[in-house]
């Protein structure tokens, strides 16, 4: 039996043997041919000491290579051949916040007594990780930012998106999701050093939200820079299409550089030897705004009454009555100026409120508010540290709140933003601003300490 199985399995085996090629295809058969590789697909021969540390390298059998650029990045050899590229990005927040309040309550114009409540906590009001590049013609560049918080009730979330074509210097165009451009210090970005922790308190209070809608942005005269955008609303982000009105919102920003270019934030990071200043002017109009988004959403800053009540709030214009109807009128002008380490910035805001409508009679059609910053700081050591100081007031026909603070910057990479540490404290007095980002919570007056690392890489 034994023999006959040893037999059998040299018998199977013998045909193996006899060959080194594979079997003859079987009569009426196609024969395989090999496949030709594609040219990209041929592997290059690379330089000696190629892909050394700290060089870009490409690689192996590819069109693209792997770099760093304010991002790790992989970057097309031709793009005019292949326009596609992918960066990816991290902005980071850490943050110590506390409070001590100086009033155990505030009351709102609906009449509710509110209690102030004392934190001491630390967390993580920003974070983003983004995805950007160019892709299918060239020109043409898309980005994607993930926000994750420790902040709100949503932890993860998306934060903006757009497709842009670049026309030209004169002219970039967007479709997506991003920033409602009625602010100077509200479109600067909040990890850039703006002389305080976070935006201002007046700037918290009147700003716009992000929104859905089309944008263009573009440099037309040498110095001359502007942004304009329609977008679903004021403070429309989250709110699903039929909770929407069916009027947009219209936002336009312009600025002017005429001595030299004045750089990112409000901190003279870049140590400017010849004097820059920036000035410019925003407006925004809002028609119908029927509805606003939620005040715990991304970035959202509700529309507050001067005294810290959300407009929406039932009673807060009338006993019994809910405003269900207003547009909303926000100009703005800003100046800024940079000198060897010094840096002096203010905006003002005019704010109107304008046909109100709601479920009852109302006592008044508008109301209006009024307010603003002045922010100066000087590097005690060039590049490196810097003190500063500021203040913000709002004001209108329901209250008014201000903020008195100061504190400084250290840059940890000399004339660069991307890892800096922030201490800083204000005194804040009948807060009409709040928002879960910047540490403001209406009605708040007391003393608002915070603490931060910011990290971009």
């Amino acid at each position: 039996m034994a023999t006959a199985l040893v037999m059998a399995m040299l018998a199977l085996a013998a045909p193996r043997a006899r060959g080194t090629g594979p079997p003859a295809p079987a009569a009426g058969a196609e024969e395989v041919v090999a496949p030709i590789p594609e040219e990209w697909l041929v592997a290059p021969e690379m330089p000696p000491g190629d892909g050394a540390p700290g060089t870009p390298r490409a690689w192996r059998g590819s069109r693209f290579h792997a770099d760093y650029a304010d991002g790790f990045a992989i970057l097309p050899d031709d793009p005019g051949q292949t326009p596609f590229s992918l960066r990816v990005r991290n902005q980071n927040m850490f943050r110590y916040t506390g409070f001590a309040r100086a009033e155990p309550s505030w009351t709102d114009s609906a009449g509710s007594t509110i209690p102030i409540v004392n934190s001491n906590y630390f967390g993580i009001p920003r974070g983003r990780l983004i995805f950007d590049g160019d892709a299918l013609l060239p020109g043409l560049s898309y980005l994607l930012n993930i926000d994750y918080n420790s902040v709100t009730s949503q932890p993860i979330g998306f934060r903006a998106y757009w497709l842009s074509y670049r026309i030209g210097e004169a002219a970039q165009l967007f479709v997506g999701q991003s920033k409602v451009p009625g602010s100077r210090e509200w479109i600067e970005s909040a990890f850039a050093p703006l002389q305080s922790a976070d935006r201002t308190m007046a700037t918290t209070f009147f700003r716009p939200s992000l929104s859905q809608g089309v944008w263009m942005t573009g440099e037309p005269l040498d110095g001359l820079f502007y942004h304009a955008m329609v977008s679903n609303g004021f403070n429309t982000l989250n709110l699903i299409p039929e909770a929407l009105n069916n009027r947009f919102a219209w936002s336009g920003s312009a600025w002017w550089e005429p001595w030299a270019e004045f750089g990112r934030g409000y901190s003279d990071l870049q140590h400017h030897d010849r004097a820059a200043i920036r000035c410019g002017a925003s407006y925004t109009y809002a028609l119908g705004s029927g509805s606003q988004s939620a005040s715990d959403a991304v970035e959202n800053s509700p529309i507050r009454l001067s005294d810290g009540t959300i407009i929406t709030t039932p009673g807060a214009l009338a006993p019994g009555v809910t405003l269900t109807s207003y547009d909303i009128s926000l100009a703005a002008i800003d100046a800024a100026w940079k000198y060897r380490g010094w840096g002096l910035s203010s905006e003002i805001y005019f704010q109107d409120l304008l046909g109100l409508q709601g479920t009852g009679p109302l006592p008044i059609a508008s109301t209006s508010a009024f307010g603003g910053f002045l922010k100066g700081g000087v590097f005690v050591i060039p590049r490196e540290t810097e003190l500063y100081v500021r203040a913000s007031y709002v004001t209108g026909a329901y209250g008014s709140g201000h903020e008195l603070g100061g504190g400084f910057h250290h840059f940890f990479l000399p004339g660069r933003d991307n890892l800096f540490f922030t201490g800083d404290a204000a005194w804040l007095e009948q807060s009409p601003a709040g928002q879960n980002r910047t540490g403001f919570v209406a009605g708040q007056t007391g003393l608002l300490v915070r603490a931060q690392i910011v990290a971009v890489y």
